[in-house]
């Protein structure tokens, strides 16, 4: 896997950077502008689009249009559930949250295309009323008239769900805007995380559960990939405009690296695991539960059956 030095990353990628950008993995994919041929030809390969671009806005349309013109968010959709992480109290500089700019140009995307019901469940680290507003999403979040919930106080919208094809969480709380939606969508933000290594795509989804202890002590990384077997996003979009290297999942940290990139996939394992090639190789290998995922045949690992696709957005 490519280190940080070795791709360039110890400063902020330019336009030329991303352009000449490859990977040193296991059977090294150079990216490539438009469609692969074996993606053309309607082959077997997983598509991941990899977005670079300073102006956020801008950052976000460009992925939205890539949803449009990949199946979009689904026929008549009119619910747009959306997961995005708002676990801290903490700046959008700071890199603990998504960054409300990229959210509140999805919203105001998906408003474009006729959705008439935004919902935003999550369940915070620290209280809402602090991480909600100092992230910048419950602003963002009111002025595109979407419902940002607080999971802690809203229990009545806890559902409790099976995992049948689960190895360890067997059973969960979950939200019901998760589970009862047109379109669910989940934009994490890239970051070093002290328990699973990174915080990417399927780690997102412990927002998403009443009882996180219990991941925590039962084999965190096999619960991660157990509940991907149950929630599969219509989309997946990482933040990765900003990546924290250490001091996650809350920081603040001095070894904040801005890279202005999207990931985005209808495969939630295929993000994860191209992300995690913008990471130091010791985080990446600490993220057990890509490689877990991939074995249980939840989505793609291996960068090497990936068309990827790069798209520069400003």
């Amino acid at each position: 896997m490519a280190t940080r030095h070795e791709c360039g990353w110890d400063r902020q990628v330019t336009r030329r950077d991303f352009m000449h950008m490859g990977l040193a993995a296991g059977g090294a994919v150079v990216l490539a502008e438009g469609l692969s041929p074996a993606a053309e030809a309607g082959g077997a390969k997983t598509d991941v689009w990899v977005l670079h671009g300073t102006d956020k806005k801008a950052l976000m349309q460009a992925a939205m249009k890539v949803i449009a013109d990949h199946g979009g968010l689904g026929k008549d959709a009119k619910k747009v559930t959306l997961k995005v992480n708002a676990a801290w109290w903490s700046t959008p500089d700071e890199g603990g949250n998504t960054h409300p700019e990229l959210v509140d140009a999805f919203l105001k995307g998906c408003r474009d295309q006729g959705v008439k019901e935004l919902v935003m469940p999550e369940h915070p680290v620290q209280p809402a009323a602090q991480t909600f507003p100092q992230s910048g999403l419950l602003a963002v979040a009111k002025s595109n008239g979407a419902a940002m919930l607080d999971m802690k106080a809203e229990t009545k919208r806890w559902q409790d769900v099976t995992l049948p094809n689960a190895k360890t969480l067997k059973k969960a709380q979950m939200p019901k805007d998760v589970l009862q939606t047109d379109a669910l969508v989940n934009m994490p933000v890239a970051k070093h995380h002290g328990g699973a290594g990174l915080t990417l795509a399927m780690k997102n989804w412990m927002g998403s559960v009443q009882d996180r202890r219990f991941l925590h002590r039962n084999d965190l990384h096999q619960c991660i990939a157990d509940f991907a077997t149950y929630i599969r996003p219509a989309w997946t979009i990482i933040d990765a405009t900003r990546i924290m290297l250490d001091k996650g999942p809350k920081g603040p940290t001095q070894n904040l690296k801005k890279l202005d990139l999207l990931i985005v996939s209808k495969d939630q394992v295929a993000a994860d695991a191209y992300t995690a090639t913008l990471f130091p190789k010791d985080l990446a290998d600490r993220t057990k539960y890509i490689q877990i995922a991939a074995e249980m045949k939840l989505g793609t690992a291996d960068l090497s059956q990936m068309a990827l696709h790069k798209i520069e957005a400003s």
